[in-house]
């Protein structure tokens, strides 16, 4: 087989004439950064000596002398008497309203009230009272202050707005079993829903039997108060699945949601049900993301959830809070099972989706449900209760036996979880797969590693790129003679997707087992736990759990859209770290895995014409996945299989300056290819972010708002060009003009409803208003003389692409747009945004 040859890509924002307009060289641009930077630490220095001329001259006041006294005792009161009468009058609300009546900067500094604003600002949570060990600190200010900006405020009224126009509005009961209920957080899980935004919702409370008369004369009160809460006491106490069975029965509603009895529901929770059942109608099983609350009421421990993923259901109870399964299925299977309390809702979860479709199970990716941390909760470890622990475990066996799955389960994170170990139905040939060139001393240790694995059925082949060091051609002669190894010359220049689709050709096996030739196997099960998992749930494509040499995570699968491109998750992460909910550590549907060491069904690979060879060096493993996704297969992260990756030391890293061309130009044909995909992968939550492979929150999240417009923002011709591409940006003269050609990627709607490009001004210092016209909208500017500035327009005439984008500049002084040089072709970074409604 013949290399293919590299196309040149076309490029997607390519200027094509300029007026008044002209190009600087990266040299110029650079040298016009650093002088303005110059100017800026100037003046700061500047302003620094000024301030400590000042505090030179207030410390030696006699004023400062004279109050020190004071300054000590305020000192005192702040970090000593003010948290201790917080810790000691924390729920007094009268303490809070005098506070801040005569006070008001004491009554903030208790900020005792969480529950009639929002939380507050603290790095500490509390320790629970009768849980000696759980006495961590728990860092919550991060999230808190995500929340603040982007999760605490709703608008009420154009949520109301927008559901009460939908088609459908069903009925949605909620089922809140309570036992011996504390009654202050009874009241509250109440009246959440009492709040709720959505009108149509009936609650049904089943009391098990409550030892405490006051908890049967809280929910007879709001019976009588609200006739869409009903109630029935039970006369003895069973468990929480005959409690929630009896509410079921009770239930009127299309569908059904739970509510514990000291949880809080969030007052949009229906509303994005309904939104979403509108949507999507023949919607079955619901579920959306949650966090957790402190005594004290303080939101903390998010769990921004992937969709739906039976594969981690087996491993963590992952889609319990907010729960909500349509009436009919949910009397079909026959609601909780008894037996299981501590697990009931788990094994719910497992059972209700293996009756239906995977389209038939939505995530909403929203925080929606506030899981209550109080002493002997699981909120808090669920190590707590270890019936719980026992019954999940035997909830997911049952699944397994149901599903016919042949897999063992080792608990992992102090039992909490598990990590499933699917087993292989025989042992089905496997080729491994390792390209090389030189660098004999990594090849043969990575050939050593191997020996210790246990699969039985596997043969090795060595794809010789061309090397000529001495050391490593004698290696080769020497492999070419082991049982079980052959060597393939490939003599052609170096293609990763090129010499794999040449290789695998000529091989004979059910599985394709790419490894890196940097790689050392670590345990011994690395490659029966790999094939394994790939007998189940369609799986066409498994990646392994790669480490450092310095045992910090290399790999632990892929997110697409990092950087706009894909980045490897919780890279660099430390041994004892864990990732967002555990999932470093479990077995997991995703969207993409590294080439490094993965292992493909060769059947599989073949259907989908196996690598695109014009993804020379990168992005080629993930071209892959992706193309075997559409085709209908699965891609599956084995945490069980472990290797230690010496990361391209062989063929160095993209980001050496040499390379970072040919890696752009391979972005830009990702980015064009897959452009929706990257933008919505649906096992990285849209509130988790793309700036961050450690998996943070997203500042903003990009979730889509059913009551408010989203639009989907395209680069082009790439994300960031100017990381891979040299910086020559456009001087464009009062009066000046530029058009550019715009071609979008082909899956997308190529109506353009507004447009982004990055401006920056010359002069230091300068704050000149700037207009610019597209298509005869104009906007006003002012952007940085230190940075490029998006500068967006939003067109009054939506337009279709492809097509020519004439950008005109008319402020009174030049301004500097940017853009790079590709393949000898000068380019425009713009992005195009449109309504996402046809595309969500």
């Amino acid at each position: 087989m013949t290399p293919a040859k590299r196309r040149t890509p076309t490029t997607s924002a390519m200027v094509t004439r300029t007026v008044d307009a002209q190009p600087i060289s990266e040299v110029d641009y650079l040298h016009l950064v650093l002088d303005n930077r110059t100017i800026e630490r100037d003046d700061l220095a500047r302003q620094i000596a000024e301030r400590n001329a000042q505090l030179a001259e207030m410390l030696g006041s006699t004023s400062w002398r004279l109050t020190k006294g004071f300054r000590q005792l305020s000192t005192g009161l702040r970090s000593e008497v003010i948290p201790r009468l917080s810790e000691e009058l924390g729920r007094s609300q009268r303490l809070i309203a005098l506070a801040e009546k005569y006070m008001p900067s004491v009554g903030t500094r208790l900020n005792l009230s969480s529950t009639s604003r929002p939380a507050a600002s603290t790095d500490r949570a509390p320790v629970i009272e009768g849980d000696e060990d759980e006495d961590e600190e728990l860092d919550i200010e991060p999230y808190l202050r995500w929340v603040r900006e982007f999760d605490d405020a709703i608008d009420e009224d154009a949520i109301r707005s927008y559901t009460a126009q939908l088609g459908y509005q069903p009925t949605i009961s909620i089922v809140m079993p309570t036992y011996n209920s504390p009654i202050v957080y009874l009241r509250e899980a109440i009246e959440s829903v009492r709040a709720q935004l959505y009108p149509n919702w009936q609650l049904c409370i089943v009391d098990d039997g409550s030892l405490t008369a006051e908890v049967r004369e809280v929910i007879t009160e709001y019976v009588e108060a609200d006739a869409r809460i009903i109630a029935h006491f039970r006369p003895h106490t069973g468990n929480i699945a005959a409690a929630t069975n009896d509410g079921i029965q009770m239930a009127t509603g299309e569908y059904v949601g739970f509510l514990d009895h000291d949880d809080l529901l969030r007052p949009h929770a229906l509303n994005w049900v309904v939104a979403t059942l509108n949507q999507y109608p023949d919607s079955v099983v619901l579920y959306s993301d949650e966090d957790k609350l402190t005594d004290t009421g303080q939101r903390y421990s998010p769990y921004f959830k992937p969709d739906f993923d039976p594969i981690l259901l087996l491993a963590q109870n992952y889609m319990t809070h907010f729960f909500v399964v349509r009436r009919e299925e949910l009397n079909q299977v026959g609601g909780q099972r008894t037996g299981l309390d501590g697990s009931q809702d788990w094994d719910l979860a497992l059972r209700i989706t293996e009756t239906v479709r995977e389209d038939q199970i939505r995530h909403i990716p929203v925080i929606l449900y506030h899981w209550r941390m109080i002493a002997g909760s699981t909120a808090i470890r669920v190590q707590l209760k270890p019936e719980a622990m026992r019954a999940g475990t035997q909830a997911v066996e049952d699944a397994l036996k149901r599903r016919s799955i042949a897999a063992h389960l080792e608990p992992v994170l102090d039992d909490a979880y598990h990590l499933v170990h699917f087993e292989p139905t025989g042992t089905p040939h496997v080729a491994i797969v390792i390209p090389t060139r030189n660098h004999g001393d990594l090849l043969e240790q990575c050939l050593k590693s191997l020996e210790i694995t246990d699969y039985p059925d596997y043969e090795v082949v060595i794809i010789n790129n061309e090397s000529d060091e001495p050391a490593t051609l004698e290696l080769l002669a020497t492999i070419s003679t082991l049982p079980r190894h052959r060597v393939l010359d490939y003599p052609h220049p170096f293609n990763y997707a090129a010499m794999h689709n040449w290789a695998i050709a000529q091989i004979d096996a059910d599985y394709i087992c790419m490894l890196n030739n940097d790689t050392e196997a670590v345990n011994a099960s690395w490659l029966t736990d790999m094939v394994g998992m790939c007998f189940h749930d369609k799986i066409a494509a498994v990646g392994a759990k790669l480490w450092y040499p310095d045992h910090t995570i290399q790999h632990a699968g892929v997110i697409l859209g990092i950087n706009g491109e894909a980045g490897h998750r919780y890279k660099m992460a430390k041994d004892h770290e864990i990732g967002h909910g555990g999932r470093i550590m479990l077995a997991q549907r995703l969207s993409a895995v590294t080439g490094a060491a993965m292992l493909v069904s060769k059947a599989a690979y073949d259907e989908v014409g196996g690598f695109d060879e014009e993804f020379t060096v990168s992005l080629n493993d993930i071209d892959l996945c992706l193309k075997l996704g559409e085709a209908g297969y699965h891609i599956g992260y084995c945490p069980a299989a472990q290797l230690i990756h010496h990361e391209s030391k062989s063929r160095g890293m993209d980001t050496e300056p040499t390379k970072k061309g040919r890696y752009g130009t391979e972005v830009i044909r990702y980015w064009k290819k897959w452009a929706l995909k990257v933008l919505n992968d649906p096992y990285h939550n849209p509130n988790a972010s793309i700036e961050d492979i450690g998996c943070g929150a997203a500042w903003p999240p990009r979730v889509q708002l059913p009551w408010s417009e989203r639009l989907l923002g395209i680069e082009l011709p790439c994300p960031r060009p100017a990381r891979y591409f040299p910086s020559n940006p456009i001087v464009v003269e009062p009066g000046g003009e530029i058009e550019c050609n715009l071609v979008l990627p082909d899956q997308l709607d190529p109506r353009i409803d507004q447009v982004t490009f990055w401006a920056m001004e010359i002069e230091p210092y300068a704050i000149e208003d700037h207009a610019f016209v597209i298509d005869e909208t104009t906007v006003k500017a002012v952007p940085s003389w230190l940075h490029f500035d998006p500068v967006t327009i939003r067109l009054e005439d939506p337009r279709h692409t492809p097509s020519t984008l004439r950008l005109r500049h008319e402020g009174n002084t030049p301004i500097l747009l940017e853009a790079v040089t590709i393949d000898g072709a000068l380019t425009l970074r713009v992005k195009v945004e449109q309504k996402s409604s046809s595309n969500s």
